[in-house]
């Protein structure tokens, strides 16, 4: 409607006539093969012209199919929650068109291309028609031509919960003893093997020592070094020589070397075996002083100090008597005889004093404080005084021996502040006949056995998985330290001092590796399965729940190391216990620990990373791809050896077809810029094709290499992260990687390379954002002056073109026959180069939602008690819609959600939503608001928000 008179509404109708015309003009002026004159211009004449039009009918219903028909009963298929329409792509060739139809990801049927024609409306129908015969091939319409149900087609298990609660333990059996010692008992050995423990900076004891050697009825591994605190401030790595062949023990020599130990457990440890030589794990003799190790060093009798070891097999104690002399009375290791707490290192006799003199200031404190007599004797009063003691004995300045087995742990506050001044007389007490030198060392055997029990262990788990792995790196994959030690930057619970390394970085690499491995397996199993059938395949495999029920299945708990070193179980079983604190037990006592779910799934995890690193520093990945094949139990992974990927792959036959002028010239372009020579140029192809297409002169588009070069672009950010910051938590090399692997980086990154100037795709949108973005990021390093970081000052880019990148790697990939040395060379030339410093991205690392959402509850607000959780929606009829809902909690309230179509996204949009509200608040504000009382402890939800992935 125009009103009259109105100049307003007159110029709009001229404006409408002019638009008209110029339109009109520039149909007239088209080329004849560019109009349609309308959707079905003559298109009853056409279809009956056609010679080569066909119709289905189905033989159960009669119903009837054809190109009139077949158009309705496509758009009668879509669904109501994705309401994406198809892509209908034309192609002119030798005066006929060609339409390919691209449906969205879900569908049961993803592309299809119709019959030449030469008309574009009934090649549309054609490619139409080839839907519909697939959609009733695969049971999706029914004999009426009808969809059989209407929901999405998507792969089953795709909204499984598979996460797990990080708080879920149970309580399991653990073992404490290596079974190699079980199993070697019970029969005399005619042979032993050595290992000769020895300090690498022996002054630091702060006494003279000699070397111990460990002797074992079966050879021992080679152990890693084991750090041990001497004394305050003061440690040395204890170094465990396992020496080559085995020396023959006659009867004789067994029942001395027995003498010798059990001694050892009854002066140092004061714990009293039976002699049962036939049941001993075990036994220990001084080395000689002089005892140098050099590769290859054999077993020999000569390395034993066999003049020690018959002294002491011939003497229960050296024995004083008022002839000694008082040097006689210095260096000696001296027991007490009833406190078997109380042991000393006698210094010199002091002249000076007598044995009824009051006991002198600064002293160690004992039970009795009166006298000097008194301070030697421990006994209780009552005993006391049937006892009596020669009144002019010497007075021994000595040291008092901290009561410490665990040299693992550095010492306790209490034990730094201890005094260990004593004045004692030599009556009351026992001169052992161990030397003191020999004692000095013999303290370092509780960590010792605890440490090599640990690793033998870990050994057994390497074992059980039938794996070859470093001992060092196999104890740091099962070792868990605390109650929560998943939980990273979080105040430790329940800590297990002294026991090394745990498992989270070995988690944190092994967990890419697993991502690695299991996504080259399904890219060559399942070649006609597309992306996200992928995605929802390899899931099935690396989740939790999957890698907890292989653990479960294989016992794997059973050698978790939860516990730190214990003073009840170090020393050996199998013999008798007379006396001492626990010889009152009886039977085998079985050993139970605490382990939540996902500490057992994080374990498998770290297993794999430590088969990576036991043998990759010459780029060997076979131990790590047989752990995973453990891990995962699944025949979608069942591969031994790096090499059996490649003898999965079947060259489809888009790859090894003729390659056009096209394609062979892009090949070539890629060559004289990167150096690789391709020898499928269709695989490179393919590697441009934008998903809008779906495929390309028969060529397919870029997807699928897209889920594998992402794969393999990860683990090679991740590995060079790992070792280049071999101190840093996994959350910090999480965070940081994510500037690596993150979109606006490879979009920069195509861009410089060129790479976004390749890809192939059907929507002129798609072409002028890239221009755009292009344009920007170009402008952005011009102005850099040299910044690596230019490219975090841009706009968002279109996926396509870091796709592109992660596509490209996967098309090295494949066509250098999976030589993963490609991926690691591409790293090298064209990113490591913007991360030399990643200090430069810690503000790009801490804007992630939900690390800075951790950061602001923990940090700054206090709060432990919060978690991020998110759930598939479901719709009226209770299905699923693929769609994810996340809601940030915090003490019970919800304080914001947020939903997307994958459950990492929706957990990005609540958090950041949950950003928005608590931005600014203060920490007592907060409190009010929401009744928080946490104190900066770890509450219930504590951790489960996770790191950025």
């Amino acid at each position: 409607m125009v009103e009259e008179g109105n100049p307003i509404h007159m110029q709009a109708v001229r404006d409408v006539r002019k638009g008209e015309d110029v339109l009109r003009l520039f149909c007239e002026a088209l080329p004849a093969d560019r109009l349609l004159q309308g959707h079905d211009a003559n298109l009853k004449d056409a279809l009956i012209k056609e010679k080569l039009l066909r119709n289905f009918v189905d033989s159960s219903s009669g119903a009837k199919l054809t190109y009139n028909s077949c158009l309705r009963t496509f758009f009668d298929t879509g669904q109501p929650e994705n309401p994406s329409p198809p892509n209908f792509v034309m192609r002119a060739e030798h005066g006929q068109y060609t339409c390919e139809v691209v449906l969205p990801p879900y569908c049961p049927v993803h592309a299809a291309t119709g019959r030449p024609y030469s008309k574009k409306s009934i090649a549309k129908r054609s490619a139409a028609f080839e839907v519909c015969l697939r959609l009733r091939e695969g049971g999706h319409l029914d004999e009426n031509f009808l969809p059989t149900h209407h929901h999405r087609h998507l792969p089953a298990m795709r909204n499984a919960h598979l996460a797990m609660s990080l708080h879920k333990s149970s309580s399991y059996d653990m073992k404490v003893k290596p079974k190699i010692w079980e199993e070697s008992r019970g029969l005399l050995p005619a042979s032993l093997f050595m290992t000769v423990l020895t300090l690498q900076d022996p002054d630091n004891l702060g006494r003279e020592s000699q070397p111990i050697v460990l002797l074992t009825r079966t050879q021992m591994p080679d152990f890693p070094p084991v750090l041990l605190h001497l004394q305050v401030d003061k440690t040395s790595q204890l170094i465990l020589h396992t020496l080559g062949g085995s020396v023959p023990i006659p009867r004789e020599t067994l029942s001395r070397l027995n003498a010798f130990t059990l001694r050892v457990y009854k002066d140092v440890f004061n714990k009293k075996f039976e002699v049962n030589e036939a049941e001993m794990s075990y036994w220990f003799a001084p080395a000689v002083k002089h005892f140098h190790y050099t590769p290859g060093k054999r077993c020999s009798h000569d390395l034993i100090d066999w003049a020690t070891v018959n002294y002491v097999y011939e003497n229960e104690a050296w024995v004083w008597n008022t002839d000694r002399s008082d040097e006689d009375l210095e260096d000696r290791y001296l027991v007490d005889r009833w406190d078997g707490s109380r042991r000393f290192w006698s210094i010199k006799v002091r002249p000076d004093l007598r044995p009824q003199d009051p006991v002198p200031t600064g002293a160690a404190p004992a039970k009795h404080m009166n006298t000097i007599l008194d301070y030697t004797v421990s006994l209780f009063s009552k005993s006391r005084k049937n006892v009596v003691w020669l009144p002019d004995q010497p007075v021994i300045y000595a040291h008092r021996i901290l009561h410490r087995l665990n040299w693992l742990d550095d010492f306790l506050e209490k034990d730094k502040r201890a005094k260990t001044d004593a004045y004692v007389c030599p009556e009351p007490l026992l001169f052992s006949a161990l030397p003191a030198s020999v004692a000095a060392m013999a303290y370092v055997i509780p960590s010792a056995i605890s440490r090599v029990e640990s690793y033998l262990i870990a050994l057994e788990t390497c074992d059980l998985l039938g794996l070859s792995v470093h001992p060092g790196l196999a104890l740091e994959a099962i070792t868990k330290d605390s109650d929560n030690t998943n939980e990273h930057r979080q105040e430790q619970i329940h800590l297990q001092r002294g026991m090394g390394k745990n498992y989270e970085r070995l988690e944190f690499i092994g967990d890419c590796f697993l991502k690695m491995a299991t996504s080259i397996s399904v890219f060559c199993i399942k070649p006609h399965e597309n992306e996200f059938e992928y995605h929802v395949r390899r899931m099935l495999l690396i989740c939790n729940q999957n890698l907890f029920n292989v653990a479960i299945q294989r016992k794997l708990f059973e050698y978790v190391r939860s516990v730190g070193f214990s003073r009840r179980t170090w020393y050996p079983e199998g013999i008798k216990l007379l006396e001492g604190k626990g010889f009152t037990k009886a039977g085998a006592e079985v050993h139970k620990h605490q382990l939540g779910d996902k500490t057992i799934a994080d374990v498998c995890e770290a297993m794999i990373g430590a088969a990576l690193l036991s043998h990759n520093s010459n780029g060997n990945m076979d131990m790590a791809v047989k752990a995973v094949t453990a891990m995962v139990g699944s025949p979608d992974h069942d591969v031994s050896q790096w090499a059996d990927y490649y003898k999965l792959y079947k060259l489809p036959p888009y790859q090894v077809a003729e390659a056009s002028a096209v394609q062979r010239n892009l090949a070539m372009q890629i060559e004289e810029k990167f150096g690789y020579s391709f020898k499928y140029p269709r695989l490179l192809m393919s590697a441009f094709v934008h998903p809008s297409l779906a495929s390309f002169a028969g060529i397919p588009c870029y997807q699928r290499l897209e889920f594998l070069g992402d794969s393999l672009l990860d683990m090679a950010c991740v590995n060079f992260i790992f070792h280049r910051h071999p101190d840093r938590d996994p959350q910090w090399l999480t965070e940081h990687k994510m500037a690596l692997v993150s979109n606006k980086f490879l979009a920069a990154l195509s861009v410089k390379l060129g790479l976004h100037k390749h890809i192939r795709f059907s929507s002129p949108a798609i072409e002028a954002q890239n221009r755009e973005y292009a344009q920007e990021v170009e402008e952005a390093e011009r102005e850099s002056n040299g910044a690596r970081d230019y490219w975090t000052t841009t706009k968002n880019p279109p996926k396509c073109l870091s796709d592109v990148v992660e596509s490209y790697l996967g098309a090295i990939f494949v066509d250098s026959e999976f030589d993963y040395s490609e991926i690691e060379r591409f790293f090298d030339n064209h990113i490591r180069w913007f991360f030399e410093d990643l200090s430069i991205y810690d503000t790009f690392a801490n804007h992630h939602p939900v690390t800075h959402l951790t950061h602001l509850l923990t940090l700054s607000l206090g709060c432990s008690s919060y978690r991020l959780m998110s759930s598939p929606v479901l719709n009226a009829m209770g299905d699923t819609i693929n769609h994810q809902i996340a809601a940030v909690i915090v003490h019970g309230h919800v304080i914001a959600s947020g939903q997307a179509s994958s459950s990492k996204n929706a957990k990005v949009k609540a958090a950041g939503n949950a950003l928005e509200k608590l931005r600014g608040l203060a920490p007592v504000e907060f409190r009010r608001m929401y009744g928080c009382g946490c104190v900066g402890g770890v509450g219930e939800g504590a951790g489960e928000v996770g790191t950025a992935i």
